[in-house]
């Protein structure tokens, strides 16, 4: 590319010095005049022609140079926890292979004319005294199969829970009563395995209505116990500021981003309960606000009328336009968050999404850092749905019932993200989250004065994210 510019320089040079020495005895003064305006216009098209090739290519170098630290951060990320699942499975099979060695060496089967045929699995056998009989017998590999928790987690969401079980009439009530830790194995194994209702009250020797309310009665007792410190919208200036600085290192979004939305629908299946809003056949819609480190913040949930409630954050005042406004490059910007394109989400200061039809380099690297940041918001969607089963099969309960075991889902995911439990992969295997996108809510009317305030915005954020590209 540059001996063709530097050939098409010299033959210009050439014609244009051909085209200002012509001497014409008939041509005038003001023709020569014309003929120099004519050269000088056409080296300042080729200077711009030049500027705009180094201009591009300079653009796609970045490009691929981001694209290439993107992939090598994502790759070493995969390898760092395919390596730890590695050693947590095989610390597992190991103290399984010698808790087995143990168990022959004390007991050595009598020789006989006749051969014991026997069947083995890698599930646990349910009978009906499931939590009594097959649980507290399940190796340490099998328990976090089964409730998708570790033994020592589940000791202590018991104990953190027991106090208020305890005081429950649903479970003390009626005989026999339902203790704290039954309680909690049976919500658990409803959130992570995903079976009917029917079957797990089957398992549980618990009969279905009584089931359903021992759900309820746990997702309480964690919003109310362990629901304040795990979700909630940045507040503090100290938590907006780690939030943001999150977001940048993670994206190159400049620091005053403090959470990226995420729409899904899940199915419910027609149930009894909830007469008045009957949510057969139909939808939920769940709104979801995440942080840097992929925690859910804020839920809002909508199925039948309830879904055209009107977007989270799309009308101020709410609790994200009161925040302070962050300094970038001695300018106000206000706190945002990043909504998904495609959603009719309106476009204002504090809610802010990629541009449709991009046209200048940082309206393209502008949409690069939001395409990552939803993509990082699908992958969260996908561990909550990979480790509580019950999210991406069509729900059996009433829209109030879901709605409660949902956020309190959301909860426990992000207690358990934070203690670093063990998730699987291949709890995730059957889980394909494109199945759950949701349809957008009806449009909004035309720009108003937030909507012009909004786009100046984020030219200006893309203009930073341009500005600051390695």
């Amino acid at each position: 590319m540059d001996k063709e510019l530097e050939l098409i320089n010299k033959n210009l040079h050439s014609a244009l010095a051909k085209l200002k020495n012509t001497q014409d005895q008939v041509a005038s003064a003001d023709l020569q005049s014309r003929r120099e305006k004519i050269a000088k216009l056409i080296r300042l098209h080729l200077h711009h022609v030049q500027s705009t090739v180094v201009t591009l290519r300079r653009r796609a170098q970045q490009r691929a140079r981001r694209r290439l630290r993107m992939m090598r951060s994502f790759f070493m990320q995969q390898m760092m926890e395919m390596h730890s699942n590695y050693l947590q499975m095989f610390a597992l099979l190991r103290l399984k292979q010698a808790e087995s060695d143990d168990d022959d060496e004390e007991e050595e089967p009598e020789a006989s004319g006749t051969e014991e045929i026997v069947i083995t699995t890698d599930f646990p056998v349910f009978d009906s005294r499931f939590f009594e009989d097959v649980i507290p017998e399940l190796s340490e590999s099998e328990f976090l199969s089964t409730l998708h928790v570790t033994r020592g987690t589940f000791d202590t969401l018991c104990k953190q829970l027991a106090p208020t079980l305890r005081n429950a009439e649903e479970l003390t009530r009626k005989t026999p009563s339902i203790s704290p830790e039954k309680c909690v194995a049976l919500a658990l194994y409803f959130l992570a395995s995903g079976e009917r209702l029917s079957l797990i009250a089957e398992r549980f020797s618990v009969p279905r209505p009584r089931t359903i309310k021992c759900l309820k009665v746990f997702c309480n007792a964690v919003m109310s116990t362990l629901g304040r410190a795990l979700r909630q919208l940045p507040q503090l200036p100290v938590d907006c500021n780690r939030v943001a600085e999150g977001f940048q290192r993670e994206s190159n979004m400049p620091p005053a981003l403090i959470g990226v939305l995420g729409v899904c629908s899940i199915p419910i299946r027609a149930n009894g309960g909830d007469v008045k809003h009957s949510t057969a056949g139909s939808v939920l819609r769940m709104e979801y606000l995440l942080d840097d480190r992929m925690l859910f913040r804020e839920l809002q949930l909508g199925c039948g009328i309830r879904a055209t409630l009107v977007p989270m954050f799309s009308h101020a005042p709410n609790n994200l336009s009161t925040l302070p406004k962050f300094s970038i490059n001695s300018r106000p910007v206000p706190a945002f968050v990043l909504a998904p394109v495609y959603q009719n989400y309106p476009l204002r200061p504090w809610l802010l999404q990629r541009y449709i039809d991009p046209i200048a380099p940082h309206e393209h690297d502008f949409n690069e850092v939001a395409e990552h940041l939803q993509e990082l918001s699908d992958c969260a969607l996908h561990r909550l749905m990979s480790r509580w089963s019950f999210l991406s099969q069509p729900l059996d309960i009433s829209f109030h019932t879901a709605s409660c075991i949902i956020t309190a889902a959301a909860v426990l995911h992000n207690l358990l993200e934070e203690l670093s439990e063990p998730h699987l992969l291949e709890w995730g295997n059957a889980v394909d989250v494109s199945k759950f996108r949701a349809e957008p809510l009806p449009e909004d009317p035309p720009e108003d004065s937030d909507s012009n305030a909004a786009l100046e915005v984020r030219d200006f954020l893309a203009r930073t994210i341009s500005s600051t590209e390695i």
